[in-house]
């Protein structure tokens, strides 16, 4: 482990199936800073130990759904990484597949993965999912607000017009394996598929 360690000031990573709860209504993503509300993240409505729950849009800690080690094991809309499997098409849009066992490769999307196929190929993958959000802001916001006015969504949920910044940490690379690996120690516990060296931490080996 580096030494000091680079995120002593970030609350650690809750490990793999720790998802806190979540505000009704709130579709699932795939990694941090792709959540479309307030206090949607990894640590949920009661935030990080000794926090408090993240503020806004696009300012989550890390995925929602189910975690999962590859290509086509995701089990919802929105939780397709991406990587070393799929088709140029999936990896080029990161944490917007349309359906279950349509995405690409694993979650949470480490910040050493890339994408080895499409126009993303050799390039960040969280950060290309960190853009395809971005650019899909308007539209998702607007089906959110559609869902709220017919009280799917609770109607003090607010759903603002811009996105906050994911966490200053990663936020020019994504969640490193680092960080995310099981209590920052044990890392050959890591979730990931698709990584510099290809088979990452083994997810897919």
């Amino acid at each position: 482990m580096p030494t000091p360690y680079p995120y002593a000031d970030e609350p650690a990573f809750p490990g793999f199936s720790v998802i806190g709860p979540q505000p009704e209504g709130m579709p699932l993503h795939a990694c941090m800073g792709l959540n479309a509300c307030a206090g949607s993240d990894r640590f949920g409505l009661l935030g990080p130990p000794g926090g408090t729950p993240n503020a806004c849009a696009g300012q989550g800690y890390c995925s929602t759904g189910t975690d999962h080690t590859c290509h086509v094991q995701n089990e919802c809309k929105g939780q397709g990484g991406c990587g070393l499997y799929g088709t140029g098409e999936e990896m080029n849009n990161p944490g917007a597949n349309a359906c279950r066992s349509q995405g690409s490769c694993a979650t949470p999307i480490n910040a050493e993965r890339f994408s080895t196929n499409g126009p993303n190929q050799g390039q960040s993958v969280w950060l290309r999912a960190r853009a395809v959000f971005e650019a899909n802001w308007e539209a998702t916001r607007a089906e959110l607000l559609a869902a709220q006015n017919v009280q799917k969504i609770g109607p003090q949920q607010p759903l603002p017009a811009a996105l906050g910044s994911p966490p200053a940490a990663f936020a020019g690379t994504g969640p490193s394996y680092l960080w995310i690996s099981e209590d920052n120690n044990a890392r050959d516990n890591m979730t990931a598929c698709g990584s510099s060296g290809m088979s990452g931490a083994g997810g897919c080996s």
